[in-house]
């Protein structure tokens, strides 16, 4: 079962900076998961549509310059990263699943990977809650690992995984039972579960059998 860092490792470092991803590679992540949002056409890794909650900025994404943007603290000193610098991070190191928060973060991410060495693509999985982003990467790029990450709706999720030839679904942990791993690996897709913080849960979690599990302590794996 993988351990998927969540946003790096979030519960040891200020999330989705450098020094939250190299504390994951550090902890013996396999995988580390990232948001990113566009800005001026340049895929920023932060979760939120505002900047309030994690860094010392005030207000909407949209309010802000991409040179505004990176100069907010996001913690400890570190700075907002853009994609391409998390890439140098993880590339040969740990897998890297970048999801996609944004309308239009698809259309640029794919005219990103045209530019990007196929060293950098071996380990990387696109996921995200947004269908039509998903379906842009899938058209424009029909190489690239696809996750469709589930609601409540899980069968409605699962229609979608089929449509686009996902390589897995991404189940909130609430929300996994014997049955959907069950049917999801039936359809040939991997199953990872979000977001697993606990070792009783994260026990559970392999014991019935999910390829992977998202945690914001990506070392509680091997506790």
């Amino acid at each position: 079962m993988l351990m998927i860092g969540h946003r790096g490792a979030m519960g040891c470092a200020p999330e989705n900076t450098l020094l939250s991803i190299h504390k994951a590679i550090e902890l013996g992540a396999d995988w580390v998961e990232i948001d990113v949002h566009c800005v001026a056409d340049k895929l920023l890794v932060i979760h939120d549509e505002t900047v309030d909650r994690t860094t010392n900025g005030r207000g909407k994404l949209i309010d802000y310059s991409f040179e505004e943007l990176r100069a907010l603290d996001a913690g400890l000193g570190q700075r907002i990263p853009i994609l391409q610098e998390v890439l140098e991070v993880t590339v040969g190191k740990v897998g890297l699943n970048i999801e996609l928060k944004g309308l239009g973060t698809g259309k640029v991410l794919t005219s990103l990977l045209k530019k990007t060495p196929e060293t950098y693509k071996n380990k990387m999985l696109v996921s995200s809650f947004l269908m039509p982003e998903l379906e842009q990467v899938v058209r424009l790029n029909q190489h690239v690992k696809i996750g469709v990450l589930a609601g409540n709706n899980i069968n409605e999720s699962i229609a979608w995984a089929t449509k686009l030839k996902a390589f897995s679904i991404h189940l909130r942990l609430q929300k996994v039972t014997p049955k959907w791993v069950d049917r999801a690996h039936d359809l040939g897709l991997k199953v990872y579960v979000y977001t697993v913080n606990k070792v009783v849960q994260i026990r559970r979690m392999k014991e019935l059998g999910v390829d992977g599990v998202f945690s914001d302590y990506p070392n509680r794996l091997t506790s």
